[in-house]
């Protein structure tokens, strides 16, 4: 399938993050293979944007993709958001060209920008989750302040009018679809709905011999065996529960070490500290993403609590395709987007119900012998990068198409 067409890519996420190595870069790479111009306008951390430019740069040399990275601005709250919003509606109408037919926003903030700018041009709606309910279950928007109270209401309405005005809607789950479904009726998207999950580049995550050099780097004996958390440890994410998992294991097989990857390093040791873990054997490390599969190499297990809500229907953690595409099974809780089931179709892992359940479950992981061949196979089958990217084919394809 070829695609002809060029689209301008509006994201607050930078291609600079990881998020961006990941979730961003890996599908427009695709895109362009096929056919498809892109200009990028994306937001950019300082710190992310200085070790990663060259990277990025490196990455679509010789592309027909022109990236626009504007500065991030984080304070002060709300205003440095409509700053950034003004500054994307700039450089949106100084890029825009009659070339451009379609215009693809990553989540809802580059819809407000889309929709004042189409001009007759195709829009994607790529919400990625419920964007404006994460705010509030994340208590990033506390309900009980007047202020917040009134966001919350203004990005509810928006909601709607994006999904009524856009061409197409890609979530990231089924969940997250019934859930837009259940709140202004399945007709509202019927025809330009399409689930797209996370998905992981099996090739740069594919299993390779641990590395008894790593092991000592980060003073874990090479007889142990090791849990990893990969990612944030804050807002929604349970790592005190995690500690628990972990307290329980090691209990029970002094040999489990918990390797604890992120970059919210200062987070994850004040957590640590405070839930009275068996810190000595707790291996809190921060890694760019791309050196991400050596470090899950190491591990027998890999584990994702997150606190169930309303919003956690639509996510699709990345992390999750990637511990899979190691062949490494997952611990995780019910209650996040799709991930019951896909854990269960393909047994690669153990999805808990409620934290009582973690004794259980600890049992469970101690007595099972996981196949990580078929967990890998699977991944592949289910959440590789090439899938995603024919899925986001067929939607360039059939907005292209229709006049």
């Amino acid at each position: 399938m070829c695609l002809h067409g060029k689209a301008l890519y509006l994201s607050y996420d930078g291609l600079t993050d990881p998020l961006g190595q990941a979730q961003i870069l890996p599908y427009l790479l695709g895109l362009e293979q096929q056919g498809m111009q892109f200009s990028i306008i994306s937001f950019e951390k300082k710190e992310a944007l200085s070790e990663n430019k060259q990277l990025v740069q490196k990455q679509i040399e010789g592309r027909n993709i022109h990236w626009i990275p504007l500065s991030y601005t984080k304070k002060p709250a709300v205003l440095s958001t409509i700053y950034d919003l003004w500054k994307m509606k700039r450089a949106a109408k100084k890029a825009l060209t009659s070339a451009h037919t379609v215009i693809h926003c990553r989540s809802y903030l580059p819809m407000l920008v889309a929709l004042s700018l189409r001009q007759g041009r195709k829009v994607l709606f790529d919400m990625r989750g419920l964007w404006a309910d994460e705010r509030v279950d994340g208590n990033l928007w506390p309900q009980h302040k007047p202020l917040y109270r009134m966001i919350f209401r203004y990005f509810l309405r928006k909601e709607k009018e994006f999904v009524i005005q856009c061409d197409s809607i890609v979530s990231l789950t089924q969940d997250g679809i019934n859930a837009v479904s259940e709140r202004y009726g399945a007709t509202l998207i019927e025809n330009k709905s399409i689930v797209i999950p996370c998905c992981v580049d099996t090739q740069l995550f594919q299993p390779m011999p641990p590395s008894v050099n790593m092991k000592q780097f980060l003073n874990i004996p090479e007889e142990s065996k090791v849990l990893i958390h990969v990612g944030s440890v804050g807002t929604w994410y349970r790592l005190d529960q995690e500690l628990v998992f972990f307290n329980t294991l090691s209990a029970l097989d002094p040999r489990w070490y918990f390797l604890i990857l992120t970059k919210d390093t200062t987070s994850a040791t004040s957590i640590v500290n405070s839930e009275q873990s068996l810190s000595s054997r707790v291996v809190i490390h921060r890694a760019p993403h791309h050196e991400v599969p050596s470090f899950l190499s190491m591990a027998q297990a890999s584990i994702q609590f997150i606190e169930p809500a309303f919003s956690k229907r639509a996510s699709s953690p990345v992390k999750f395709g990637e511990s899979l595409a190691m062949g490494v099974p997952i611990i995780t809780n019910n209650g996040i987007g799709d991930s019951q089931a896909l854990i269960q179709n393909g047994k690669a892992g153990i999805c808990i119900q409620c934290w009582d359940e973690i004794p259980e479950a600890v049992g469970q992981l101690l007595d099972t012998q996981f196949d990580s061949k078929a967990i890998r196979a699977y991944a592949i089958q289910a959440l590789g990068l090439e899938k995603g990217i024919a899925a986001y084919q067929q939607v360039y394809a059939k907005i292209l198409s229709h006049d």
